[in-house]
């Protein structure tokens, strides 16, 4: 059986900078140490990569050369991860005041963990403190709370029309909800903070 180490090997800057390329474009903060391959089956040039094969949610796993050479690999790197520095409640907004960005050795994750604040998305559970923040964990926050008085935006034909109501439901943008104007309920589209129409 022979084992070929490609990091001393003149391919190894080729399959490498494939594999990097790929966690590079998922997490473009990512720092890669070092990327460490090897196969089993010997070859003299590379005519093909296929790296459809790699989860970037791994820090190891396999890529396709020459259209039959598996080439295993594993990655060492650090990656900056959102990380609650308070309790997070559900529907809180996730901002700098109850995370922060921390370095961590890149590990396997089960979900893809946020890289950078998006000043968008809202917890969609509760999040104990400490703990990393993934995609999975959040949500686009209510613009509009149940209770809110709001604008109403109505047209018809080349008349605008603003009116004040009372939001009955709870809605992120593009959610339709129920809305009190006077004393007749109707419903509305989320547009923006605070703002529907009819």
């Amino acid at each position: 059986m022979i084992w070929i180490f490609f990091p001393f090997f003149l391919f190894a800057g080729v399959i490498e900078n494939n594999i990097s390329a790929v966690y590079k474009n998922t997490y473009p903060t990512i720092k890669i140490d070092n990327i460490y391959t090897k196969t089993y089956t010997p070859y003299k040039k590379i005519t093909s990569i296929d790296t459809s094969t790699i989860n970037p949610k791994k820090s190891s796993g396999v890529i396709k050369i020459n259209h039959s050479i598996f080439v295993t690999y594993k990655i060492d790197a650090t990656l900056k991860v959102l990380k609650s520095t308070e309790t997070i409640h559900k529907n809180d907004k996730i901002d700098y005041t109850n995370s922060k960005l921390t370095s961590i050795k890149f590990k396997n994750f089960y979900s893809y963990p946020l890289t950078k604040y998006n000043y968008q998305i809202a917890a969609k559970m509760y999040i104990p403190k400490g703990k990393i923040i993934y995609e999975y964990m959040t949500q686009k926050p209510y613009l509009i709370k149940r209770g809110d008085n709001i604008q109403i935006i109505s047209k018809s034909g080349n008349i605008e029309v603003t009116l004040e109501a009372t939001a009955m439901q709870n809605g992120r943008k593009n959610d339709i909800i129920k809305v009190k104007i006077n004393k007749t309920i109707y419903k509305a589209v989320v547009l923006s903070k605070g703002l529907a129409k009819l």
